[in-house]
Formats: C-alpha cells, sequence, structure tokens
C-alpha cells in the first residue's frame, strides 16, 4: 500500500504519515528529507502476535541489512501510542516497515493489516 502523507495544522506536527498496510518492505524516503518524529501510533488489533515498527534515517534501507534508528514493539492485539517528547530526529530520511521479530534480519510481514501512523515535523 503507499504511504499518504496530509499537512496538518500547527501547533504539535505539521505531517501525518499513514500506512495501512505496513509489512516487511520498506517504505523508502516517505519524508523526503529531514523529519522529526514526536508520536508513532502501531495499529496491530488484528494480529494474534507482537509486531515490530522498525524506523530508519535513510533514504531506501536494506531490509534485513541496514541498522534500524528506533524500533518500537506493539504488543498482541494492541494499538500502541508512543509519544516522543522531545522528537526523534532522522536527519537523512524517515523510512520505515513492520515486523514480526526485532532483530535487524527479521523481514517477515505480520500476517493480518497493521496501521503505523507517524506524527512529525
Amino acid at each position: 500500500m503507499a504511504v499518504s502523507v496530509t499537512t496538518q495544522t500547527a501547533p504539535y506536527v505539521d505531517k501525518l504519515y499513514v500506512d495501512t498496510q505496513a509489512n516487511g518492505t520498506a517504505e523508502d524516503a516517505v519524508s523526503a528529507g529531514a523529519a522529526t518524529i514526536y508520536i508513532v501510533d502501531i495499529d496491530n488489533s488484528n494480529n494474534s502476535s507482537a509486531v515490530y515498527a522498525k524506523l530508519f534515517d535513510h533514504a531506501a534501507p536494506t531490509e534485513g541489512t541496514t541498522e534500524p534508528t528506533l524500533i518500537l514493539k506493539a504488543p498482541t492485539q494492541t494499538r500502541q501510542v508512543v509519544t516522543i517528547s522531545e522528537g526523534s530526529y532522522f536527519a537523512t530520511n524517515l523510512s520505515f516497515m513492520c515486523v514480526t521479530g526485532r532483530e535487524t534480519a527479521n523481514t517477515t510481514s505480520p500476517p493480518n493489516n497493521v496501521t503505523i501512523r507517524l506524527m512529525a515535523e
């Protein structure tokens, strides 16, 4: 699924990145430049096992090889929302993927849809 990007109104974030079918294939360079992430919302309510959102400060990470900058877990059948009060800065580009294990080498897609929402500036 393609990632949608919508402009948000101030005061907190000005971009919302949404992927309704996040999987083991990285969504490359969704920010088209530097970005600061403040909120990560992982909706894993459709899966009977945990999933991991892997965020990269890289325009085109190689799945299974490129070390993620940030890894966040969403437990079984849960919607996990993480707020990063000072933000997490991605200087190059923001790319992300969602898999079933936290190890860098894991590229296994969740069996059912996972929605990831990233709120950034």
